[in-house]
């Protein structure tokens, strides 16, 4: 489970990042906490953030489920495919809202492979095991 948990730390690292980004976006536009709003950029920026939190409560678990029920390398290869659809999906956001869409998809393909992959893996353990 070393890759699982290494691709969960990549995940992770990725996020604070994003978070780092949201910061940096603030200072580059002079929108000051609390606001979270009133540039077009930080807006975006931080629509990556929230967006890749939203995602991750399903998606580390799915991977950790799938990764342990079904196949790790089949779950560490579709989790890798969701890391690089977030990098994709937060250049093309900050450059251009409507360029967000294939970094979208592949991320939210790649989660729902995870969470099938997840659910065959628990239900046939259920069934043959028992």
């Amino acid at each position: 489970m070393e890759h699982t948990a290494a691709l969960t730390l990549a995940l992770l690292i990725e996020y604070f990042i994003f978070m780092m980004l949201v910061g940096m976006a603030r200072g580059k536009t002079g929108v000051n906490a609390p606001a979270m709003t009133g540039d077009p950029f930080f807006e975006q920026t931080l629509r990556v953030q929230q967006n890749t939190l939203e995602q991750l409560i399903h998606v580390i678990p799915s991977l950790w489920i799938c990764a342990y029920f079904f196949n790790e390398l089949f779950a560490v290869a579709v989790g890798s495919v969701f890391l690089v659809g977030r990098i994709i999906f937060c250049i093309g956001y900050r450059s251009a809202p409507e360029k967000r869409t294939i970094g979208f998809v592949m991320g939210w393909l790649a989660s729902m492979v995870l969470i099938l992959g997840g659910c065959w893996g628990v239900i046939t353990s259920l069934f043959l095991t028992n």
